[in-house]
């Protein structure tokens, strides 16, 4: 069962430590210590760029970041010697504040390396902007393809979120088994648009075809209509692909409202944000997310755990949790071999060619990365697990993404 409370021992180790990394803090000083370069003691600081939407509907998403900077604030300073002080921009979650943030960053602040915008939409509008000044960017939540572009090298963006291509590689062979009428609820925004784009076309390099496909607006107070079209096509699959969990609960309270019994219901893990209090339990008795971080042991969990342990709070976004978590290994590792920040180009490489990512304390993954392949995870099945829900919304693993493609779960 997934459960945020395992006792674990805590990790902060001092209150200088938090206040220095919690993303509360934010502005530059005249007596920064962030030179990037190694002080007396041998530590380098480096000045981290965070943007994202610390106010406004889609705050969760700026939330994750903190509580992780919050949790493992002197983890990257014990293991590899490196400080970061953070730049805080709240966005708004909007594209045009996130330009403005990306510059003021980059033009005026000068920092080391970005870590956001987490939403996909977002990170698109300023993707041709970070290429172009040469900053390590660090992709942590977006999971959007289109934001690297791999024909431009060397290319600066890296992603240790799976990639919407990846998860419809996985989900296609679920939501399509016995040639199922398949339909998709998905956002409108750029990560909804980039799930039904990965999906239509996933389906048609299959030999299938998607039945119906319908957009929800965020903050939408019902989606009674989508799901009657849906029941009245005869759709016996369908796949959510939604940012918030809030909207999710509008959609299945629908489904349920309309006595719509679809075999398979597909989601990602954004349900486990702000769903599980918006919903009931026969809502969430059928669904099914797939994901390749495991939640329930190992390196994943003691992420997971820690942040329950230290902020007094679960996990804002569990999978961006721990993919921040992974990001700041991977760049605080590439600072240490290259030993200054300010070596742009040589940190961006260092990552490109990093042997191996600590995700906690007992998992890693090695060498992930290639000049064309700036992704974390792969879409290999049997590296993917399927989980569901009890009563209480906590998860139960069915199996891996490969066992219940082979034989359903």
């Amino acid at each position: 069962m997934f459960n945020w409370s395992s006792p674990r021992k805590p990790l902060l180790a001092s209150i200088a430590a938090v206040a220095l990394l919690s993303l509360t803090a934010c502005g530059g000083s005249d007596d920064s210590d962030a030179t990037g370069k190694a002080d007396a003691d041998g530590v380098i600081t480096v000045k981290l760029g965070v943007v994202g939407p610390k106010t406004g509907p889609a705050s969760l998403y700026y939330q994750y970041m903190d509580q992780t900077f919050e949790t493992f604030s002197d983890d990257f300073e014990e293991k590899y010697g490196v400080r970061f002080e953070v730049i805080a921009e709240d966005d708004k979650a909007s594209p045009e504040e996130t330009a403005r943030a990306v510059s003021t960053l980059i033009n005026d602040e000068g920092v080391h390396a970005i870590l956001g915008p987490p939403l996909s939409g977002n990170a698109l509008q300023v993707a041709e902007t970070i290429q172009r000044s040469k900053v390590p960017w660090l992709l942590a939540g977006p999971n959007a393809d289109e934001i690297i572009n791999y024909d431009q090298q060397p290319n600066w963006a890296f992603q240790t979120n799976f990639t919407n291509q990846q998860i419809m590689e996985v989900l296609g062979q679920r939501l399509f088994a016995n040639d199922a009428k398949v339909g998709i609820v998905f956002s409108a925004d750029g990560f909804g648009q980039s799930n039904v784009d990965h999906l239509k076309s996933w389906a048609k390099e299959n030999g299938h075809e998607v039945t119906v496909e319908e957009s929800i607006q965020p903050g939408a107070a019902d989606a009674n209509a989508i799901i009657q079209r849906m029941k009245s096509s005869g759709v016996e699959s369908v796949f959510m692909g939604i940012t918030q969990g809030a909207d999710t609960a509008t959609v299945t309270r629908a489904i349920a409202q309309a006595g719509f019994d679809p075999a398979t219901i597909m989601t990602t893990g954004t349900i486990l944000t702000n769903y599980k209090d918006l919903a009931e339990p026969e809502q969430w008795a059928n669904i099914q997310i797939v994901d390749p971080r495991n939640f329930l042991e190992g390196g994943d969990k003691e992420v997971l755990d820690a942040v329950q342990e230290a902020t007094g709070d679960a996990p804002a976004i569990p999978t961006n949790n721990i993919s921040t978590y992974a990001m700041l290994d991977i760049y605080a590792q590439a600072v240490k071999e290259v030993g200054d920040a300010n070596e742009k180009e040589a940190v961006r490489k260092a990552m490109e060619d990093i042997e191996t990512v600590h995700i906690g304390e007992t998992l890693t993954i090695d060498s992930p990365f290639a000049a064309d392949d700036h992704r974390l995870y792969t879409d290999d099945l049997s590296t993917w697990f399927t989980y569901g829900f009890d009563k209480d919304f906590n998860l139960v693993l069915k199996g891996t993404a490969q066992e219940c493609a082979d034989k359903g779960c």
